[in-house]
């Protein structure tokens, strides 16, 4: 029998072996293989990328900080600053030099008044979303008491630095805020439109107004500096090429600024708008809705809390009421149908109407305002004392197609295009507007109440300067405007670059209306207390009702507020070389010439305050007695 050498432990041995031998050949064959991958890698990122890689080393080394322009100032067209810029500082705290941050927030949250959870939330936030080396603002916009007190004890509060930085500064506050806007950081949308040319992310733009229309100018052209970082991007060391930011421009404007002070302060409590503007070159001399917000709250950021207040008071400041708010133009809206009757032959300025108190039209009586009636009264005396049933007459025999055209060529019913935000169309109704609302028809009895400027008649206070400056020039209506045209000593009368729109009028017709309006106020008419030397103010009272219960009241006061009617007064100055036109509005203000006349006149003595009286004007023969009574002017619909 043979023995089984397979069982031999030297036969083990060596089986062993050879597998231990294989797997040290292969390992070996491994290592090598990577070893040869490694030289050929080393190889290639070393000879043949050397130029790439070397390019992004030193990209990672040396870090391009960009240098935020300084936006340029606003000023007014006398070259009065309205918004600037002014120094700021801010408190960050640097959480790898920092030893107790904790001290250090309960330090700041007593020397700047505010509560340490509100300190402390603003830290944690930030803290989690940021890198450790990249600072934390705590603080903005702090006061310098509060500078100072931490300069004296920086040493105690190692990591707690304090930067300077330019803030956007409204001068009047909420004066003119609606005009001039308001800025802050370009949105994401904006980006991606590239409605803002040359703006980056991060960047102040400005969202409204004077601010948005002028951005570009405004805005100026950042910078650079080239700094060196180390590994964990900590800038370490400054290089000396850099590209200096190029500040924006400092920009004039249409506005008036005293004037514009005038008109907000005599606002007072009440709430409306007013615009005031150059009637032949349609630049806007003050633009005031009221109540107003204050623009410096969006320069800095501010809570929640404080935004849903704004957007949840009932008084609404943040509306623009001069173009973003509709309202019934009531009789202000007599002088364009007495041009359109005019124009149309349908009257002549000696055509006389028999006023009696009232009036039947398509089987409906219509009252005028004056129980008893005027009387026998032609187109002057119309207007002068505002009777309703001769206006409920030219209506009558214009049609509403006829009125709605003549609307239309003075500014009505359309937007004007001026860039302070979202603008109300306003509404000028006509058969075809009826029959794309509603299907139905337009029925005659309703063109009655239009013409004296009621029904779903809504305008604009922008409209309204619009079209009172087309009466007081040649008919045809200035594209409003926000930027300077002309110096600030123009008297009046066309500049070239400004935008006039729409067909003169004939000019007797326009003398004719003109007049009328001169008597409003100089005749002892609704505007008698716009009377004023020198000044030959011509204008039309309005009243928009608020509710039909105001109808038979004498005296709006023993109304509640929210009741009353609203107050118009629209016109110009002065009769012959017009200035200046306005319409101003004031809501719940009672009769037109109670509450927005004395505005309008505290207005323009402001802006011909300086100004000596023309000779031979019928102003400077006037004394400045006031009628000895108030006529009312009501319009006492059914």
């Amino acid at each position: 029998m043979n023995p089984d050498f397979r069982q031999h432990k030297d036969f083990h041995d060596y089986v062993r072996g050879q597998v231990l031998s294989r797997r040290i050949s292969l390992l070996s064959a491994i290592t090598i293989f990577i070893l040869v991958c490694y030289i050929i890698m080393f190889w290639y990122l070393q000879v043949v990328e050397t130029n790439r890689y070397s390019a992004l080393s030193e990209e990672n080394r040396i870090r391009r900080i960009l240098v935020r322009a300084p936006r340029g100032a606003i000023l007014d067209r006398h070259g009065e600053i309205l918004a600037r810029n002014r120094l700021s500082f801010s408190i960050l705290i640097n959480r790898e030099i920092s030893r107790e941050p904790a001290d250090v927030l309960d330090a700041l949250s007593g020397v700047l008044n505010t509560g340490e959870a509100e300190i402390r939330e603003r830290y944690v936030h930030a803290a989690a979303r940021l890198p450790r080396y990249e600072p934390i603002l705590v603080a903005e916009d702090v006061p310098l008491a509060a500078v100072a007190w931490l300069e004296a004890r920086r040493a105690e509060m190692p990591g707690v630095t304090i930067r300077a930085e330019n803030l956007r500064y409204y001068e009047g506050g909420a004066n003119g805020a609606h005009a001039l806007g308001y800025v802050g950081e370009i949105s994401s949308g904006e980006l991606a439109s590239g409605a803002r040319p040359g703006a980056i992310k991060g960047d102040i733009v400005g969202k409204s107004g004077i601010e948005r229309l002028l951005d570009t100018r405004l805005r100026g052209t950042n910078g650079y500096r080239r700094v060196v970082v180390n590994s964990v991007g900590r800038e370490v060391g400054r290089l000396g090429t850099e590209s200096r930011a190029v500040p924006g421009a400092n920009v004039r404007t249409s506005i008036d600024g005293e004037l514009q002070r005038t008109v907000d302060f005599a606002f007072g409590s009440f709430k409306g708008a007013a615009v005031f503007m150059d009637p032949w070159t349609g630049e806007i001399l003050a633009l005031s809705s009221r109540p107003g917000y204050d623009p410096n709250l969006f320069a800095r950021r501010f809570t929640r809390s404080l935004w849903r207040s704004l957007v949840a008071d009932p008084r609404h400041p943040l509306q623009n009421r001069a173009v973003q708010s509709g309202y019934s133009p009531g009789s202000t809206f007599k002088p364009l149908v007495a041009v359109a009757g005019l124009q149309e032959r349908v009257i002549a300025p000696e055509t006389r109407i028999h006023c009696g108190g009232s009036a039947v039209f398509h089987g409906r009586r219509f009252h005028c305002h004056k129980r008893g009636g005027h009387g026998s009264v032609d187109l002057h005396e119309a207007i002068v004392k505002s009777c309703n049933i001769y206006f409920y007459t030219v209506a009558d025999m214009l049609g509403i197609d006829t009125i709605a055209r003549y609307a239309r060529e003075l500014g009505l019913g359309a937007t004007t295009g001026i860039p302070t935000g979202m603008e109300s169309p306003g509404l000028v109704p006509d058969s075809h507007w009826r029959a794309e609302t509603t299907g139905g028809k337009w029925y005659p009895s309703e063109t009655i109440s239009v013409g004296i400027g009621q029904g779903p008649l809504l305008i604009t206070p922008l409209q309204q300067a619009v079209m009172v400056s087309a009466l007081a020039t040649d008919g045809r209506r200035p594209v409003p405007t926000l930027t300077l045209l002309q110096g600030p000593e123009g008297d009046g009368g066309p500049v070239a670059g400004a935008v006039r729109e729409g067909r003169p009028t004939n000019p007797k017709y326009l003398d004719v209306v003109r007049n009328a309006l001169w008597g409003v106020v100089h005749e002892g008419g609704t505007g008698w207390r716009a009377k004023s030397l020198g000044y030959d103010v011509c204008g039309k009272t309005g009243t928009a009702q608020v509710v039909s219960a105001s109808v038979d009241v004498k005296d709006q006061k023993d109304l509640p507020p929210e009741m009353r009617d609203h107050a118009w007064f629209v016109g110009f100055a002065p009769r012959d070389h017009p200035e200046i036109a306005f319409a101003v509005i004031v809501e719940n203000g009672g009769h037109g010439g109670e509450t927005a006349v004395p505005l309008v006149r505290e207005a323009l003595e402001a802006f011909f305050g300086h100004r000596p009286i023309r000779p031979g004007s019928a102003g400077a023969q006037e004394s400045t007695e006031v009628a000895s009574h108030d006529p009312v002017d009501n319009q006492g619909l059914l």
